[in-house]
C-alpha cells in the first residue's frame, strides 16, 4: 500500500469516529430531554387517582416550639420544716392527700420547745417586781432621796427584762404556741406543724420518730390552683413574644391530649449556656387538677396569622435540597405532558407548604406525582 492510500484510510477511519461520537451526543441530549419531560396517558391519570391544582391562599399560623415542665408559682409550692430540733411524733398526712390551710401536718416532741417555755415563763414572772423596783427607783431619784447610779441600773434591767419577754414571746408565737398559757406556767411539749397554704402533699421526706432539724425539709406541699407553665425559649425565636399569646401545650407520653393556655410574662436575661429565655404561661384552671407538678411538655406559642399561596405537602417532591413540582404543560386528551419547576418554600402547616415563587404553577400535580417520578 503506498502513502496515499494510506492517508486515504487514516482520514476516513477519522471521519467515522468524528460521526459517531456527534450521534452518540445527540442520543445523549435526547434521552436527557425526555427524561424531562414525564407523559402519562389520560387513563394511567384516571386510574391513579391523580389529582391537579394551584397553590391557594391559605392563612398559616406562626408558632415557636418550645419545652418546659409544669411548675408551681414561687408562692405555690412550700416546704415544711422544723424550727427548732425534735422528734417527729406523729405525721398525719401521706403523699397525694389534700390539704387544707391550717389543717395539722405532723406533731414535733422537743426539750428545747420546753425549755423555751421555761424561760419565757420564768422572765415574766420577774417582769412584775423588776418593774416595781424600777419604778420606786424612779420615785426616789426624783425626789433626790437615791443615786442617780441605782436608778440607772434599775432601768437597763427593766428594760432589758422587756426586750427578753417579747423576744421569747414571739418566738412562741412562731411555733405556734400560746404565749399566755405559758406564762402562766401551762407547759406544753410538742408543737404542731400545720399546712401554711391548701394543696396536695407532694412529697414526704421523713417517718413517724425521725429528728427533725430547722434546715431539714419535712415534707412538701403544691397548690394545684398555682399550677403554671415554665417553657424555654432560644435566642433565635423571641421575635413576636409577648403577654397574651395563646399557647397550646401536650405531654410527649400523650402528644393526642392538648391542653390549652395564655403567655404571662418571659424573663429579660438570657441563660448564656442554653441560649434561652423563661416563659411563664398560665393553664385552664379546669386542666390543672389533670397536671402533675414537674410534668416534662412541649408547647406552640401562636405568634401571629399570615396569608401565603400554598400547596399541599404531597404535591412538593425533594431532590436533595431543592423542591420541585409536577407542572402539566400539554394535554391532547389522550397523552399528558408534565415538566419538573423548582419551587421555593416557607413555612408549613397542617399539611401545606407556602410556595413564595406560585407564578406560573396553575396546573400542578398535587396527589400521585411522587409516584409517577419513583416509577
Amino acid at each position: 500500500m503506498n502513502t496515499r492510500n494510506l492517508l486515504s484510510a487514516f482520514a476516513l477511519a477519522a471521519l467515522l469516529f468524528t460521526s459517531c461520537g456527534t450521534k452518540n451526543a445527540e442520543t445523549q441530549d435526547e434521552e436527557t430531554s425526555a427524561d424531562e419531560a414525564i407523559t402519562l396517558s389520560r387513563t394511567q391519570f384516571e386510574s391513579s387517582e391523580m389529582i391537579l391544582g394551584k397553590p391557594e391562599k391559605m392563612k398559616f399560623t406562626h408558632k415557636i416550639r418550645a419545652n418546659g415542665k409544669v411548675s408551681a408559682s414561687p408562692s405555690g409550692q412550700v416546704q415544711i420544716s422544723s424550727m427548732i430540733p425534735g422528734r417527729i411524733r406523729q405525721i398525719a398526712v401521706n403523699i397525694g392527700d389534700r390539704v387544707n390551710k391550717g389543717q395539722m401536718l405532723c406533731a414535733v416532741e422537743s426539750s428545747e420547745l420546753i425549755q423555751l417555755q421555761m424561760d419565757y415563763a420564768e422572765s415574766s414572772g420577774r417582769l412584775k417586781s423588776v418593774q416595781a423596783e424600777f419604778e420606786r427607783q424612779q420615785s426616789l431619784a426624783g425626789e433626790n432621796i437615791a443615786s442617780q447610779k441605782t436608778y440607772l441600773n434599775a432601768e437597763a434591767e427593766y428594760k432589758s427584762l422587756i426586750a427578753r419577754c417579747e423576744g421569747l414571746k414571739a418566738k412562741l408565737l412562731m411555733l405556734g404556741l400560746n404565749a399566755e398559757k405559758a406564762g402562766q406556767g401551762i407547759i406544753v411539749k410538742e408543737m404542731v406543724l400545720t399546712a401554711p397554704i391548701g394543696g396536695v402533699v407532694s412529697a414526704l421526706f421523713v417517718e413517724t420518730g425521725s429528728f427533725a432539724e430547722p434546715q431539714k425539709a419535712l415534707m412538701e406541699l403544691v397548690d394545684l390552683n398555682q399550677l403554671q407553665l415554665k417553657l424555654s425559649v432560644f435566642e433565635k425565636d423571641l421575635t413576636g413574644l409577648k403577654p397574651g399569646l395563646k399557647i397550646s401545650f401536650f405531654s410527649p407520653n400523650n402528644p393526642s391530649s392538648a391542653y390549652s393556655g395564655e403567655l404571662l410574662s418571659y424573663s429579660r436575661t438570657m441563660n448564656q449556656e442554653t441560649r434561652a429565655i423563661t416563659v411563664i404561661g398560665s393553664i385552664q384552671p379546669s386542666d390543672r387538677p389533670l397536671m402533675i407538678n414537674g410534668m416534662y411538655i412541649e408547647a406552640d406559642i401562636f405568634t401571629g396569622e399570615k396569608e401565603v399561596m400554598a400547596l399541599p405537602d404531597e404535591a412538593i417532591l425533594k431532590s436533595g435540597n431543592s423542591r420541585l413540582v409536577l407542572v402539566q404543560t400539554s394535554s391532547d386528551g389522550k397523552l399528558m405532558n408534565f415538566v419538573k419547576k423548582e419551587v421555593k418554600t416557607g413555612l408549613s402547616s397542617n399539611g401545606f407548604t407556602e410556595i413564595l415563587n406560585p407564578e406560573g404553577l396553575e396546573n400542578v400535580l398535587v396527589k400521585g406525582g411522587f409516584n409517577l417520578v419513583m416509577e
